[in-house]
């Protein structure tokens, strides 16, 4: 499978782009530079506890497959800022199935997915009455055949591309979101 362009920003990543995220560090960066928004390799490897040589290898690598791009009008040539790739990436569920690296990609970013929850949760009342409220965890339980569920999808990423072209205000705080869809039940039956 090869990479495919979203019709917004964004890509999703094929199983090759995926297997590079199998080193540890990379989930990390991935992870920490989604929080800070950008960064450079050094304030990288401080929030790590990395060395920068490490950081900005990985970085680096993060970027050839396509996970996150440089800021060249922001750096120098001394330190350069990385950010994650513009509009975000979209994962294939399908491309767990090429092989074990692949799908222990998935469930380290599944946990990583449910950690960030469980902390926004445990944190929720040093948050502002506004983020609060606005802040939501929704689950819903339809009667969907495969062609309906991405249909689903099609139009809840239309919706997040919208948003996605919206110019920051004073008050912009970078947010995560994410839309899980799957059957429910065993594959081989009702």
């Amino acid at each position: 499978m090869t990479e495919i362009p979203l019709e917004g920003p964004g890509y999703i990543p094929g199983p090759t782009a995926l297997k590079a995220l199998t080193h540890p560090l990379r989930l990390q960066l991935l992870d920490a530079l989604a929080v800070r928004g950008r960064a450079t390799a050094s304030q990288l490897a401080e929030d790590l506890g990395e060395t920068s040589g490490a950081t900005s290898y990985h970085l680096r690598q993060l970027a050839r497959h396509g996970f996150i791009e440089e800021l060249p009008e922001v750096g120098t040539t001394r330190e350069r800022w990385w950010r994650p790739v513009t509009g975000g990436w979209t994962m294939r569920m399908d491309d767990q199935r090429e092989d074990a690296a692949t799908g222990m990609v998935v469930s380290t970013l599944l946990e990583n997915s449910y950690r960030r929850v469980r902390q926004f949760a445990h944190d929720l009342p040093r948050w502002s009455p506004q983020w609060q409220v606005a802040a939501i965890r929704q689950q819903a339980h339809l009667e969907l055949d495969a062609a309906q569920l991405g249909a689903l999808q099609r139009e809840i990423e239309a919706v997040v591309d919208r948003y996605r072209g919206l110019p920051p205000g004073p008050e912009t705080r970078r947010v995560r979101t994410e839309f899980v869809g799957f059957p429910l039940g065993d594959p081989d039956g009702d």
